[in-house]
């Protein structure tokens, strides 16, 4: 029974790869049919059970999987029965099994209709748009740094701040984004949260469970966006690029002023990384605006990730770098840098 399993997911794999290869040029038909009809089902049907459980299955997962591999490895070399052919049959099983699940309970999200023509934002933007936006939104972080804190120089206490809320008008936001999702969404600590600091990641979603797991360890700043971030993906936005608009859309929204603050923290970092690259003076010169405060909170998110700056680090980049591009985000990671236009182009 079990060789006839493995044998069915070894012959499934081409079929769902030509469907697959199929949808990717059809985005309105995933929009339609998978993204706003079946995957909703299949999140809903998800989270019954596992928003029941308040520690993370998906953690669970990865770690029975990795087991399954090693000991299918140790396996191969302490059986001489156990041959070459067997242990690339029984991998590829797991791999087909892995391949099929993710696409059809939450990959196929790459493929929906891009939400910038959703929401009839432009992404193209000139430098000019791009030096005003930044302005713009360094004078709304100075104020907002100013009305919280006693004295411009002084930095945000921030890490002891319990969760904030995303029910603010949750019902009008979602609407918005035409998803019923975001209001019963969860998302947990990462039973990883060591493993996801030295990796450099803040979060992710688990495509087997769909919970969408935060790095406890993280900055408040970075959990904030995070926390959004991965909620975006619950909501079946795959797209990075998109993921990031979505948390800045409804953190900037958001009535807390922290989290507000921690939304233009974010937006300004993207916009200016991207003057940077055009022109590295005046980006310099535009940080030199925020209060002295604002710089040494941006220095405390720094310090955190570079004190788990190890060599393997980007290996872990490079993979996921590769992942993304696997499931046609052609940018890769530099994809998450691609929320600038949306930023720029959007008028709340």
């Amino acid at each position: 029974m079990r060789k006839k399993i493995k044998i069915f997911l070894w012959l499934s794999l081409l079929p769902h790869w030509l469907f697959i290869e199929h949808i990717k040029s059809k985005p309105l038909i995933v929009e339609e049919f998978y993204s706003q009809k079946i995957y909703p089902l299949i999140y809903k049907t998800y989270s019954l059970f596992f928003n029941k459980i308040p520690f993370s299955i998906g953690d669970i997962i990865y770690l029975i999987i990795i087991f399954l591999l090693l000991r299918l490895v140790i396996k191969f070399f302490r059986d001489h029965r156990y041959t070459f052919l067997k242990l690339i049959f029984d991998i590829g099983s797991i791999i087909s099994a892995i391949i099929i699940i993710f696409n059809i309970s939450w990959g196929i999200n790459y493929y929906r209709l891009p939400l910038h023509q959703k929401l009839n934002i432009r992404t193209d933007y000139t430098k000019k748009d791009l030096e005003e936006k930044i302005d713009f939104l360094i004078d709304d972080l100075n104020e907002i740094h100013s009305s919280i804190s006693s004295n411009d120089s002084l930095p945000l206490k921030l890490e002891t701040r319990k969760r904030h809320s995303l029910k603010k008008n949750i019902k009008e936001y979602n609407e918005f984004f035409s998803s019923e999702i975001f209001i019963s969404s969860k998302r947990k600590h990462s039973l990883w949260s060591t493993p996801l600091s030295y990796m450099g990641f803040s979060g992710y979603i688990n495509p087997f469970t769909l919970e969408g797991q935060i790095n406890s360890k993280a900055p408040y700043l970075n959990y904030v966006i995070s926390d959004i971030h991965e909620a975006a993906h619950q909501m079946g936005y795959a797209s990075e690029k998109e993921a990031n608009f979505i948390a800045y859309f409804f953190s900037h929204e958001n009535p807390d002023p922290y989290v507000k603050y921690a939304s233009l923290i974010f937006a300004i970092r993207y916009l200016n990384l991207a003057l940077y690259e055009i022109d590295p003076q005046k980006a310099k010169e535009k940080i030199k605006r925020l209060n002295y405060g604002i710089i040494e909170n941006i220095k405390n998110i720094d310090s955190f990730w570079q004190k788990y700056k190890n060599p393997f680090r980007p290996i872990f980049k490079k993979s996921y770098d590769k992942f993304l591009k696997a499931n046609s985000q052609d940018k890769g990671i530099k994809s998450y840098n691609e929320v600038v236009g949306l930023i720029i182009n959007y008028k709340f």
